[in-house]
C-alpha cells in the first residue's frame, strides 16, 4: 500500500505569488486582446484602402479612355456646326443617323459622370480653363470657348481652352 499523499498547504507567501501570477496573466490577456483588436482594425483599414485603390485605378483607366474619345466628340460637334442647310432627303436621313450616333456618345459619356466645364461668360479659373488667347472684354472673364473642357467627378480630364478678356 502506498502512503497517503500529503495535502499541500498554501502559505501566505504562496498565495501572494499566485495573486501576482494571476494579475500578470490578466495583464497579458488584456495586452493580447488589445493586440487582436488592433490587428483586426488594421486588416479592415487595409481592405478599405485596397478597395479605394481599385476604385481609383478604374477611374484613371476610364479617364485614359475618355481622353481618347474627346477628340472624336469634338469632331462630331464641328461637323454638326458646319452641316449644310439644304441637303437632299437621302443626305438628311444619313445626317440623322450620324446625329443619333453623336447623341449616343454624349449620353454614354454623361452616364459615366463626364461633364462639360462651363466656361463662357464665367470668371477665368486656371484650375478649369486654359487661356489660349486674350481680347478686349471684361478683365479675366472667359469671352469664348475654343475647345470645351471636361471633368469627371472632381478630376479635370481636359481644361477648356478659352479666350479671356484683358480689360478694355
Amino acid at each position: 500500500m502506498t502512503p497517503p499523499k500529503k495535502k499541500k498547504t498554501t502559505t501566505p507567501k504562496d498565495a501572494e505569488l499566485l495573486e501576482l501570477k494571476l494579475k500578470d496573466t490578466e495583464q497579458k490577456l488584456e495586452e493580447m486582446t488589445e493586440l487582436g483588436r488592433r490587428a483586426i482594425a488594421d486588416m479592415e483599414n487595409m481592405k478599405r484602402r485596397a478597395e479605394e485603390d481599385r476604385s481609383r485605378m478604374a477611374l484613371f483607366a476610364n479617364i485614359n479612355l475618355i481622353k481618347q474619345l474627346l477628340p472624336i466628340l469634338d469632331n462630331f460637334k464641328r461637323a454638326q456646326a458646319h452641316t449644310p442647310q439644304n441637303l437632299p432627303e437621302e443626305a438628311n436621313e444619313w445626317l440623322n443617323g450620324v446625329t443619333q450616333t453623336f447623341n449616343q456618345l454624349q449620353q454614354a459619356l454623361s452616364q459615366t459622370g463626364i461633364q462639360e466645364i462651363e466656361a463662357e461668360g464665367k470668371p477665368f479659373d486656371p484650375n478649369f480653363h486654359e487661356a489660349v488667347t486674350q481680347d478686349k472684354g471684361p478683365r479675366d472673364q472667359v469671352l469664348e470657348v475654343l475647345e470645351p473642357g471636361y471633368i469627371l467627378g472632381d478630376h479635370v480630364i481636359r481644361p477648356a481652352k478659352v479666350k479671356v478678356g484683358m480689360g478694355e
